[in-house]
């Protein structure tokens, strides 16, 4: 089995994150795939954005569902590395990025100062829409929206992110009907055996978010299914080095 790399919100340990710019050079860096964020805007369009609001990432202030689509787009989304100015990329313009290829993405729903209820059912319409069905995995924090995903599609694939030690998750998702779960690294340094108990349930493991080389060599020796990094060459060239070694 081949681990997978995907890039944390594109190659963002290098470029702004969540932007088109960020996914371009990940895939110039072999990742297999990115993870990325999804907000509504004001008027109902899916963005890839992480925070609930603008200041971190943006020149702009306040909420992202306080604004229209193109509101945003007029918005600098580059703020984190000085340079050429970002827009910020909605779902769809992420997915012509990709069609052509065979690159997966990990879509995370938020769900942090506000919620979305009408998000699962534009995912799923939007990833038909685009022909991305097979490519696509979502995961979310609130696992009410992975239920309400697989209500409306049971053969769309979620993972479950947590970030502190959850007893026995194989059995939890399977309890949920997920695909996958999606832990920080360090429940896997600590808890190893879990990666064979979820192979074992049919289970993937996927951890976050990984980008030095001895955490990113140990998660590939205990066979976990992704690895998302902000540094994706990195985990790419330790991917590679365990193959040939």
């Amino acid at each position: 089995m081949k681990t997978l790399i995907f890039a944390h919100r594109g190659a963002s340990a290098y470029r702004s994150e969540n932007t088109i710019e960020a996914f371009a050079l990940a895939i110039e860096q072999g990742a297999d795939g990115f993870e990325l964020d999804v907000h509504l805007t004001k008027d109902g369009e899916i963005i890839v954005a992480h925070d609930d609001r603008l200041e971190r990432v943006s020149d702009g202030t306040g909420h992202i569902n306080d604004y229209t689509l193109e509101e945003l787009k007029r918005l600098n989304f580059g703020k984190l590395f000085e340079g050429k100015p970002c827009l910020v990329p909605t779902l769809a313009e992420v997915y012509s990025l990709v069609k052509s290829t065979e690159h997966k993405i990990n879509v995370e729903l938020k769900c942090v100062e506000r919620i979305y209820n009408e998000l699962p059912e534009k995912l799923i319409a939007l990833t038909k829409e685009h022909g991305m069905e097979d490519r696509v995995i979502y995961s979310s924090f609130n696992h009410y929206f992975l239920q309400m995903i697989k209500n409306i599609d049971k053969s769309v694939k979620t993972g479950i992110l947590y970030d502190l030690a959850m007893i026995d998750p194989w059995v939890y998702a399977v309890y949920i009907g997920a695909d996958a779960i999606h832990p920080h690294y360090r429940i896997i340094q600590a808890l190893p055996h879990t990666v064979d108990r979820c192979h074992e349930k049919g289970i993937m493991v996927n951890v976050w978010t990984a980008d030095e080389p001895q955490v990113i060599d140990m998660m590939l020796k205990t066979r976990v299914d992704a690895i998302i990094s902000n540094k994706p060459d990195i985990a790419v060239s330790c991917r590679d080095n365990l193959t040939v070694n």
